[in-house]
């Protein structure tokens, strides 16, 4: 009987050691976000209102593109920490804690964007056939799947609907971007956004309720802007000018938040999308080097996403895997 203890205590212990802390979402509304200010990308997080800025990467090699998990426990971002210049997305607790690779094997991925069931991520990577494309994975690694051609880079940025069954993503050529959407079901795709609005649209963002999505668009020879469109298409809005980066949607739907260079600063603001008032949050230093972009995610205890259907997401996986 001593024995038999002896041995579950020892047990217990070991397995103490390896899961000694269960990653725990924050217990307030929280911004992650990449800063440049010390020289190099690192990621940081702070409140909803900007107070108490809180460095969660110390390393020498780029950290940036942070996106939380759906339960908030933890985030995923891309990182140069392995091998220098070869970017691969990686996973750490809400509190900065247990860095490890999203993926077994170290490869080229850009842009994570996670399922709304928290068990896949969407990336940007290079594949020799045919070129730039977004892959779907699950965590820990497997077999990736292809879901689109998204064409040289800098194309991708997928981002999933809120029920999981579609993906919006960035396709384009040298001299054209666009916004495409494909169904996760039934493969098809649709290009998204009149060619009038300007020849680069960057950044899709599903709203929560999976209604609108934001973007950003670069005019040649004009202002940039941060846009959101109506789901079907309709009623396209510019939401503020003379701003650009990677917009991302509070969790209530109600705030954007989005980047505007005010002098030589590059400004981390969040605007109500009914009173149109203007926030300023975190200076984010100067724009990093090219290939790799400055990025941030919200994430809010009190509001719950919009929950996938278990049974439509396996038909959706199964049916991608079958027609491969």
């Amino acid at each position: 009987m001593k024995l038999s203890i002896l041995l579950i205590t020892s047990l217990l212990f070991a397995l103490s050691s390896i899961f000694h802390v269960c990653a725990q979402a924050p217990k307030r509304a929280k911004i992650v976000f990449t800063s440049t200010r010390n020289g190099n990308a690192e990621i940081y997080i702070m409140n909803a209102d900007g107070s108490e800025e809180i460095r969660l990467t110390h390393h020498p090699g780029d950290d940036f593109d942070p996106t939380w998990s759906p339960n908030g426990e933890h985030i995923a971002f891309v990182s140069e920490r392995d091998h220098k210049g070869l970017y691969d997305i990686y996973l750490m607790d809400a509190n900065g804690k247990n860095i490890r690779r999203a993926f077994n094997d170290l490869d080229y991925r850009t842009a994570p964007a996670w399922s709304p069931d928290g068990k896949h991520i969407a990336y940007h990577t290079y594949s020799p056939e045919p070129d730039w494309a977004v892959y779907t994975n699950t965590l820990g690694g497997g077999e990736a799947e292809r879901v689109a051609e998204s064409g040289i880079y800098p194309g991708g940025f997928p981002a999933w609907s809120p029920d999981g069954t579609e993906i919006a993503f960035v396709s384009g050529n040298p001299t054209e971007w666009r916004i495409r959407i494909i169904n996760l079901k039934t493969r098809e795709q649709e290009t998204f956004l009149p060619k009038t609005l300007g020849s680069h649209i960057h950044y899709p963002a599903w709203s929560p309720d999976g209604k609108h999505i934001a973007f950003a668009l670069r005019k040649w020879g004009a202002k940039s802007g941060i846009y959101i469109i109506r789901r079907d298409g309709k009623k396209c809005e510019e939401i503020v000018e003379n701003a650009f980066g990677i917009p991302a949607w509070s969790p209530d739907g109600k705030e954007l938040l989005y980047r505007k260079t005010v002098g030589d600063a590059k400004l981390l603001f969040k605007i109500n999308l009914n009173s149109h008032i203007k926030t300023e949050l975190a200076r984010l230093g100067p724009t990093i080097r090219h290939g790799q972009n400055i990025g941030w995610d919200w994430f809010d205890p009190k509001v719950l996403p919009v929950a996938p259907q278990p049974q439509l997401l396996t038909t959706v996986w199964g049916q991608m895997k079958t027609q491969d």
